[in-house]
């Protein structure tokens, strides 16, 4: 029997592809999983290079060093030497293989093997395990392929070179069922027993079981032998494969022992915590969870918690979670308030926040969530904002009344006009100061506003362009907003009598910017007036601005009587 024909029924049985080869690298033959896992006809290959073949065009001269080297190395036939390179289809696409290699025959006549294993599952398992918890990396090492051979009885005669290699028995040792002294105990009788059964029946044999090193330490295997038939269909002999996924296994471990302490933690969390798939769905949720929405967990699993937002919110979830999901730089966090239906039946107001969860090749996986019940504070607020629109209107009519009372007090026959008239003004232009607040709820106000309300009732309708203003969104808080209220309107109502507006010509430019982390400088400018001069003495607009507001504001106003214009500089300290 030629080399080749001995060699039919590796090629036939073996679960990786396998090739033959000349010493040069010449392909012999090429096995159906070769045909298979590249695209390539046996017929197409034969007689051209392994690297010719399956090298992607940018390795082929690093490859062809390698297997050249490879290939006149004097270590024995039965050596397996591996590499794990890229691979290239017929239709192009690239895959991670391994090669191992081993010699058959001597000098001339030598022929080598070549077991090719794609090794993209073990570097998906990898990513999978560092994109679920992100604090777990594995190592998963080459995948070792022990070839050995039993006779059509199930028991293993003869030279097995690679079991002996692995295990460190002498041929005399693993003869008839010897070999499953190298087997772990606990799994020794199991093995046996399944594999008897599947030479009873004929195969095929698979099974995963523990086996003892040269070295002593126990690895894990898989298992997998099949009949060689002769013609009339009766057993020759079993050709089987160990296949080391120690690796593996362990990966698989640190993975499940990851996802025990990450559900562990979800379900000693006080709030609903959930995980989706990249597709939406939920795939886990915790106990609390499952206690907020009378439910199993399992029930919770996939779309079921869309029905259980309160209608009127379903729309506006949708939509956010449509705009996460779909952003043009990839999914990106996001979160939402909306009443959902727990057990009792009753809605609760429930404040989510869900990120991506990434993988190490920066694939989307799904979102990792929690909720919090804000119920209460939901509560608390409808509260407060009762009590704030209810002393709203209480410091409404307060100051509604002390309008009346300085109108009756302050009578016209008894008071200065001026002075009568001047006060009343001023109240006013607190109480609108206080409007701008009301709508705020007290919590500070936009400057522009504050700003556009004082100037409001100097402005012409018809010249609006007299006044310009001009700033950046700022806010201020409540004390500052109501001095400089007061302010705003000492400087409109000393321009509307002596200054600015006070000629048809004349103009105010308000403008303002940002001063340091938390205050701004505003500019008051009147151009195009009647001649300016400094007064013979203060008035109460000018006291009340160089000292009367200066603590609210947050620093010294500067009034400054220049010839073409009054010119104020009020320094402003921002919420």
């Amino acid at each position: 029997m030629s080399k080749l024909a001995a060699l039919q029924s590796i090629l036939r049985t073996a679960i990786d592809p396998v090739v033959v080869m000349d010493p040069r690298g010449v392909l012999l033959d090429w096995s159906a999983r070769a045909e298979a896992a590249f695209g390539w006809p046996r017929e197409e290959v034969l007689g051209r290079g392994l690297i010719e073949v399956l090298a992607p065009l940018r390795h082929q001269a690093a490859y062809r060093q390698i297997l050249t080297r490879r290939l006149a190395s004097p270590e024995p036939p039965v050596e397996r030497q591996k590499s794990q390179l890229m691979a290239v289809r017929k239709d192009g696409v690239e895959v991670p293989i391994e090669v191992s290699l081993a010699a058959f025959g001597e000098g001339r006549a030598t022929v080598f093997l070549g077991f090719i294993r794609d090794v993209t599952d073990r570097v998906e398992v990898h990513d999978r395990l560092a994109a679920s918890e992100a604090r777990f990396r594995a190592a998963i090492g080459a995948v070792d392929g022990i070839l050995w051979t039993n006779d059509a009885s199930g028991r293993m005669v003869g030279e097995q070179p690679g079991w002996s290699a692995l295990t460190g028995q002498t041929p005399e040792e693993c003869q008839g069922f010897g070999w499953a002294a190298a087997v772990h105990p606990d799994d020794a009788e199991p093995t046996l027993r399944a594999w008897k059964a599947a030479v009873a029946q004929g195969g095929p044999y698979t099974f995963e079981h523990r086996v003892r090193r040269h070295d002593g330490a126990w690895r894990d295997f898989a298992v997998r032998a099949v009949a060689v038939l002769e013609a009339d269909g009766s057993i020759r002999e079993w050709i089987g494969v160990h296949t080391d996924i120690t690796e593996r296994k362990r990966a698989e471990e640190r993975l499940r022992e990851g996802e025990a302490r990450f559900r562990a933690m979800a379900d000693s969390a006080p709030a609903p915590v959930w995980m989706t798939s990249a597709e939406g769905g939920i795939t886990f949720a915790n106990e609390a969870f499952a206690e907020f929405a009378g439910l199993e967990a399992e029930a919770l699993l996939g779309d079921a918690w869309i029905g259980m937002i309160h209608p009127e919110d379903v729309a506006a979830v949708g939509a956010k979670r449509a705009a996460a999901r779909g952003a043009p730089e990839g999914p990106r966090p996001w979160s939402f308030e909306a009443r959902f239906r727990c057990g009792d039946g009753s809605y609760r107001w429930m404040v989510a926040n869900a990120r991506p969860q990434i993988d190490a090749r920066g694939q989307f996986q799904g979102y990792i969530g929690m909720a919090m019940d804000m119920t209460e504070t939901k509560t608390a607020e409808a509260r407060q904002r009762l009590l704030i629109n209810e002393l709203n209107h209480r410091v409404k009519n307060t100051l509604a009344s002390i309008q009346s009372i300085v109108r009756q007090t302050l009578r016209a026959d008894e008071t200065p006009v001026r002075v009568r008239e001047r006060l009343i003004e001023r109240l006013l232009a607190m109480s609108a100061a206080h409007d701008v607040l009301t709508r705020e709820s007290w919590e500070g106000a936009a400057l522009d506003d504050i700003v556009r309300q004082g100037v409001a009732p100097f402005v012409d309708d018809r010249e609006p362009g007299r006044v310009s203003i001009d700033g950046p969104s700022l806010r201020v808080g409540a004390s500052t907003a109501l001095s400089l209220a007061l302010a705003v309107h000492e400087l409109a109502t000393n321009a509307a009598k002596y200054g600015a507006l006070s000629t048809p010509a004349g103009r105010v430019v308000i403008a303002w910017d940002q001063a340091g982390d938390d205050g701004a400088v505003l500019t008051w400018t009147e151009r195009d007036g009647p001649p300016v001069s400094p007064p013979d003495r203060k008035g109460f607009g000018t006291r009340l601005l160089d000292r009367g507001l200066s603590a609210d504001l947050g620093g010294q106003p500067k009034l400054t009587f220049d010839a073409e214009g009054v010119r104020a500089v009020l320094p402003v300290r921002l919420a």
